[in-house]
């Protein structure tokens, strides 16, 4: 983003140029602008194309567009959009009005302009010019290096070509404008282009039906992440549709545009008053004005919203506007008002920051909070034992209920709020964010349209500096996950919220997650209870970065640790390595592994579809190998080898290239923050991609090695030693009941059991052999596969068949001790063989150990069965001695 400072007109003195005092412009802001210091949320109207006067000039006459710019303010209008570039005399106008005009660069955009330099060179020196005259006015909000260029064009120059123009174009601007704002306006047909260089996104966006207009909305913000998104053109023709129809329309569409979190929108005309091609246009009426300047409907419709904050936009949507129509009157026949509904009560939301020895953010993050545009919060600090001066900030804002406990961890820090908490939703952030100012607005917004159990909203990186930019673009960041673009997997514990009944539902955090995982694991347990989780796009925060590379990797050491606490508890979440699967999408600016195919554009018949979409395909993970410690592990073996044969050297030499060449092509593809790109950044960003896999995966196995918390039956069941499965992990146990139930009625008891007393499992999702896996230790898992035999009425035999099998990282163990017994043969080394044999011990031992870890397992299970009066039977099928005997068949 820029900061966009101009400066009034140059005075001559001397025959030198004094610059007076400068103004601001309007600036980016995240995802929203800012003016004068202040929130800017764009309000604007198109105003024109106009016939041209005598003169040429594509504008009314001075006094007619000085009475419109007094008319625009007196409603809220703080914008408009122009398709000529302003004369002087017109943006002086919009300087003594504060308004904001974005210029529409024209030129031949509808031809085939790349096919002749004469075209191309003609769109700079428009853009140019623009730009030159623009820099004198601080009510210039942006240029619009072009509007809406057909997506037949786009195709047969191939969108890249059409990209690089355009940037091109950008470039031209911000060179004669160099604290200018920079757009492209885009529509449907090619929303594919990639225009992450512009400042802004704008869209142009016809779509009636709200539903479809909310929805495109949801994509479109995903589309462009953390920038700022306008809509360009919105509108409604009243010939055909109506005056009150218009009305409500855009009360409305604006409505939720801006409860959606987007940056503005202008309205689709100040007035019929319409010429284009080289004629008036009179058989379209898109104003909310008449020729005459009348006022219709959509005029007064439109200062109701103007006038209102998103909070007071939220508290007039109740439930029957939500759903239906907006209401609108007549008045005299000529004037359409908005009937405006009663306020209704916002839920309260008690906002939780949990804090240890974060004093170096903490005052920033509390003085966001308390600066919130919502009616009805409270803020609650959960101090974890902290030993810094967070006491003393804490107690700077008496305002704030302050919590403190001993150092017990966050999860258990997090529900410490939750018990003190008063309100209905409960919204938690980090102490290194601040928030803002309609975050919760967003948030509450996204939980009154929907019944989710839980909300969140992206994380966006300050400008902290190049040390910072550089932690920001490399792998490993929180980052949301969707599975559509309003539906998530993860939302990030720095910005999430939830209903207090959903989350009292499941427990709330699990204690054992001190550091980080917790909102990983409460996400999943939420879906897993049968809630889903929403995302509100435009609800963001600002997220501190680690601020050096120390940090960072600390930070990546402690997200290993957590993988492997997750993987216990969730095993069906993670693959053999110990890596997350996600089902969704990761959305965020840095990096997520290597992208080696090229994008798909689905373009529709000779490319003519209305909605072009791109289909990115997901990251190369099977590229990402070289870059593991397991790859490194290996690498250590072929150097240990060099000793013995120096020619393994040679492969020591390629796999550590390729593990470098993994890291600088990532660091190539990372995305960096304006400013803080160039060769030192990149070489930094190539450290911390090397590093950041191996000090995460040794953390991981570290905790899977030594901090596996073994589940054990609890004191329901009595311990029997004769439950241990023989040394070859298989047995088989019957059961026989005449009462009627069913295996799926056990199945059902043994994973509820499972997942409230923590136990890791994963459930047969249609594809697998086995019913249940339950793994009772690190090294082995234990399948579970049930068969029912139906003798009759309510007779049953219930078979169940326990087989145990090797884990992973038991198998990578059994299997290095193979080649390690060849390469003895092979040398007659004694010291390999050695080797081999203790790896082959190590896999026996855990092996047994999986056998008796086992008989936790079934003695739960067995413990179920007998409470549902499944009658134990020997493997023949007749009852046991004591326990009840069968019915004759």
């Amino acid at each position: 983003m820029y900061w966009a400072i101009v400066f009034t007109p140059m005075i001559a003195i001397s025959g030198q140029l004094i610059l007076p005092t400068p103004q601001e412009r309007v600036r980016g802001d995240g995802k929203f602008f800012v003016r004068g210091g202040k929130r800017f949320r764009v309000q604007g109207v198109t105003y024109g194309p106009f016939a041209p006067k005598e003169d040429g000039d594509p504008f009314p006459a001075p006094q007619r567009v000085s009475d419109d710019f007094t008319r625009m303010r007196n409603i809220g209008i703080n914008s408009i959009r122009t398709y000529h570039v302003p004369p002087d005399w017109l943006l002086r106008l919009a300087d003594e009005q504060s308004l904001a005009v974005f210029v529409d660069v024209p030129w031949a955009k509808h031809q085939c302009f790349l096919e002749t330099q004469e075209a191309q060179k003609d769109a700079r020196r428009l853009v140019g010019v623009a730009a030159e005259r623009g820099r004198k006015h601080p009510c210039v909000l942006a240029y619009g290096i072009g509007n809406e260029i057909p997506p037949n064009i786009v195709r047969y120059f191939g969108s890249r070509r059409v990209e690089r123009f355009l940037r091109e174009l950008c470039d031209v601007a911000r060179q004669a404008d160099p604290l200018g704002l920079c757009t492209y306006t885009n529509y449907p047909s090619t929303e594919y282009l990639d225009l992450s260089f512009l400042d802004f996104a704008t869209f142009n966006v016809y779509l009636h039906d709200l539903d479809t207009f909310r929805r495109y909305l949801f994509r479109l913000q995903n589309l462009v992440g953390d920038r700022p998104l306008i809509l360009g053109e919105l509108g409604m023709d009243t010939i055909r549709q109506g005056e009150v129809q218009q009305a409500d329309f855009l009360l409305k569409q604006v409505s939720e545009s801006t409860l959606m979190g987007l940056a503005g929108s202008f309205v689709f005309s100040w007035t019929d008053e319409w010429h284009t091609g080289g004629c008036n246009i009179d058989n379209w009426a898109f104003g909310i004005t008449r020729a005459d300047r009348t006022p219709k409907a959509s005029f007064h419709a439109l200062r109701a919203v103007f006038e209102s904050s998103p909070a007071q936009l939220l508290q007039n949507i109740g439930p029957e506007q939500r759903e239906g129509p907006a209401r609108a009157s007549m008045e005299h026949s000529t004037l359409a008002c908005a009937v405006a509904p009663p306020p209704c009560p916002l839920p309260q939301v008690s906002v939780i920051v949990c804090t240890y020895n974060g004093a170096r953010t903490l005052e920033q993050c509390l003085r966001s909070l308390c600066a919130l545009d919502y009616p009805n919060y409270e803020v609650i600090v959960v101090n974890d034992g902290s030993t810094d001066n967070s006491t003393a900030i804490l107690g700077r804002f008496p305002e704030i209920r302050v919590l403190r406990q001993a150092n017990l961890g966050l999860s258990m820090a997090r529900n410490v709020g939750l018990r003190a908490a008063r309100g209905s939703i409960i919204a938690y952030t980090d102490d290194d964010c601040f928030a803002d100012s309609n975050w919760l607005t967003h948030l509450v917004y996204q939980f009154q349209r929907s019944d989710a159990a839980a909300v969140g909203g992206p994380n966006l990186s300050p400008d902290d500096g190049w040390w910072a930019a550089c932690v920001a673009a490399c792998p490993g960041q929180p980052m949301h996950v969707l599975e559509s673009d309003q539906v998530a997997e993860h939302i990030p514990g720095c910005n999430m919220a939830f209903r207090r009944e959903a989350l009292e539902a499941i427990n709330g955090f699990d204690p054992q997650y001190r550091r980080a995982g917790d909102d990983v694991d409460v996400c999943w347990r939420l879906q897993q209870a049968g809630y889903w989780i929403a995302f509100a796009p435009g609800a963001f925060v600002w997220h501190h970065r680690r601020h050096n590379p120390r940090a960072y990797l600390r930070q990546q050491a402690g997200y290993g640790e957590a993988e492997a606490l997750l993987r216990f508890k969730h095993p069906d979440r993670f693959n053999g390595r110990g890596d997350g699967k996600w089902r969704g999408v990761l959305y965020g600016a840095s990096l997520q592994g290597l992208r080696l195919d090229r994008d798909i554009i689905y373009r529709g018949t000779f490319g003519t579809g209305l909605f072009q979409c791109l289909y990115q395909p997901a990251p190369a993970h099977w590229a990402m190998l070289p870059s593991t410690l397991e790859w490194h592990l290996a690498m250590a073996l072929v150097a240990l080898a060099a000793w013995f044969a120096p020619l393994a050297a040679l492969g020591v030499a390629i796999m550590l290239s390729m593990s470098l060449t993994v890291a600088i092509l990532q660091a190539a593809q990372a995305r960096l923050a304006p400013g803080h790109g160039g060769f030192r950044s990149r070489l930094l960003i190539t450290g911390l991609c090397y590093l950041q896999p191996l000090v995460r995966s040794c953390c991981r196995y570290k905790t899977r090695l030594f901090s596996y918390r073994l589940p054990k039956a609890d004191g329901t069941f009595a311990k029997d030693r004769s439950k241990r499965l023989p040394f070859s992990g298989r047995r088989t146990m019957s059961y026989w009941t005449e009462e009627g139930y069913e295996r799926t009625e056990l199945l059902g008891l043994v994973i509820a059991y499972l997942t409230e007393h923590g136990w890791g499992k994963t459930v047969d999702s249609g594809w697998e052999k086995w019913d249940v896996e339950i793994y009772c230790h690190p090294w082995t898992v234990l399948q579970i596969c049930t068969a029912q035999e139906d003798h009759g009425g309510s007779r049953r035999l219930l078979r169940i068949r326990y087989c145990l099998r090797l884990g992973s990282f038991t198998k990578m163990l059994g299997a290095a001790s193979i080649p390690g017994a060849i390469l003895a043969v092979g040398l007659a080394s004694w010291q390999v063989a050695a080797g081999a044999g203790m790896l082959l011990a190590a896999c026996l031992a855990l092996w047994w150990r999986g056998t008796c870890r086992a008989a936790e397992a079934v003695t739960v299970v067995d413990g179920l069965a007998r409470q549902l009066h499944f009658v134990p039977c020997d493997p023949s099928g007749s009852a046991k001695s004591g326990s009840g005997s069968r019915s004759s068949r």
